[in-house]
């Protein structure tokens, strides 16, 4: 499985923003905007080469992180690619990025659902803190081949309509052309792999043939 590029800010660095500041519209892109307070911050960083495209916010009560992580290598051949090619794989994909924000959120996993924007699949996780409180929420959505995450977060004054504010703002805009199933099936892959190395061999093989019947020739000429 390819690595899952995302990163966890846990400290939430950023300027501290009034919860009635005026909201502007932010696009990551053409596919995907949110509302956000005037003064977010953004920034960009790499991480094994691959480019996150981060903003953030914080309030006196809660903290709030937006982020577009490319899932797959640009260069990445299609024929080997390991992107979702149905609902099934798209679910056992999820299912991966679940597990390693289980393992990275340093809170305690609550539940899983399964959402839907604009007609396209995402999931939405919810953790608690030692109290069982609900403290931490985060949504994501796997877009051609770009993993958009939320991260909403707070840890004693959650606001389950804040939250779904901020969340609800977000669009995914399907004027533009979008797809969770740009892979190819095992499969596809398999039959890839093999083509590859029989020709591979067949010309190693020819090689071979050659230069055992040149070392021939010129051993038995006088």
């Amino acid at each position: 499985m390819k690595k899952l590029f995302f990163l966890f800010f846990m400290c939430f660095g950023g300027i501290l923003v009034s919860q009635n500041s005026n909201k502007t519209t932010f696009k990551f892109d053409s596919i995907v905007s949110l509302e956000v307070p005037k003064n977010y911050f953004e920034a960009d960083t790499l991480v094994d080469g691959v480019q996150i495209h981060q903003i953030r916010f914080k309030t006196s009560t809660y903290n709030f992180i937006a982020q577009k992580v490319l899932f797959e290598r640009e260069d990445q051949k299609e024929s080997l690619s390991r992107l979702p090619y149905n609902y099934a794989s798209l679910l056992d994909e999820y299912d991966r990025v679940i597990a390693r924000m289980r393992t990275r959120i340093p809170y305690t996993f609550k539940s899983k659902a399964l959402v839907e924007k604009e007609g396209f699949q995402g999931y939405n996780l919810k953790f608690t803190n030692n109290k069982d409180s609900l403290a931490y929420e985060t949504e994501f959505y796997l877009l051609n081949k770009n993993l958009y995450t939320f991260f909403y977060a707070s840890e004693t004054d959650y606001n389950s309509q804040v939250k779904d504010s901020i969340f609800n703002s977000i669009k995914i805009n399907n004027n533009n052309s979008i797809s969770q199933y740009l892979g190819k099936p095992p499969k596809y892959r398999i039959g890839y792999v093999i083509s590859t190395y029989f020709f591979l061999l067949l010309i190693i093989t020819g090689i071979i043939i050659y230069t055992v019947k040149l070392y021939r020739k010129k051993k038995t000429t006088p």
